[in-house]
């Protein structure tokens, strides 16, 4: 009984600052709701139509002409990446040398570890390691776990700095980047259900990051 007092405040309370957060940037309120908006409706005429080959299409790789859409999601969330990054880096250099040495430490630490997750998401790194070792899974669970000791990491080492913003959405973008991954690994067969809770989730974290820095 004194465990269900103490979550629910405590619950109550987060919710509260998340909410204080969101209202303290109110574009985050507006594209979040309309890319799930977007998103719901892509889902819902793709299970009507059968288009699930579609909506997976749409997350792909632009590596072929037959298709016009064919990686149109794919290439916002690489721009979304590239602007969050290069964001980190100007700021940081735009900073005096001599002051906010700790604000430009978390910028380029921000930079950094955008830059290696954007790699590896541009140039397919955990892929080339599925097909150089034969085990995709046990690759897939190996990388995804280093990422997230390295996002505990730097939540850890710039906790000070990021309290001091409307964190609640970097939060967000880390939980949905990591239930992405997830579902990157879970045993799901239909091809436009997996791309939507793979790349739909990433797509919004992504959202919410670009517009946090």
């Amino acid at each position: 009984m004194s465990e269900k007092s103490t979550i629910l405040p405590m619950f109550k309370s987060w919710l509260q600052r998340g909410k204080q957060h969101f209202q303290s940037i109110p574009i985050l309120i507006w594209s979040n709701a309309l890319t799930i908006l977007f998103l719901s409706l892509l889902s819902i005429y793709a299970k009507v139509k059968s288009k699930g080959a579609g909506i997976e299409s749409l997350f792909s790789d632009p590596f072929y002409l037959s298709t016009f859409y064919l990686g149109w999601l794919t290439s916002i969330s690489e721009i979304l990446w590239c602007t969050a990054i290069a964001l980190c880096l100007f700021t940081s250099f735009l900073l005096p040398q001599k002051s906010n040495r700790i604000f430009r430490g978390f910028l380029w630490g921000s930079s950094v570890v955008m830059l290696l997750l954007f790699l590896d998401d541009r140039f397919r790194l955990t892929l080339m390691l599925c097909a150089f070792f034969g085990t995709c899974k046990l690759v897939k669970v190996s990388v995804y776990g280093i990422y997230g000791l390295m996002l505990i990491s730097y939540g850890f080492i710039f906790s000070r700095t990021i309290r001091q913003t409307p964190y609640v959405p970097l939060l967000v973008s880390f939980f949905l980047f990591g239930f992405s991954s997830a579902i990157d690994v879970a045993p799901i067969s239909g091809r436009g259900i997996h791309a939507m809770l793979e790349d739909g989730t990433k797509l919004i974290g992504l959202i919410n990051l670009t517009i946090y820095f």
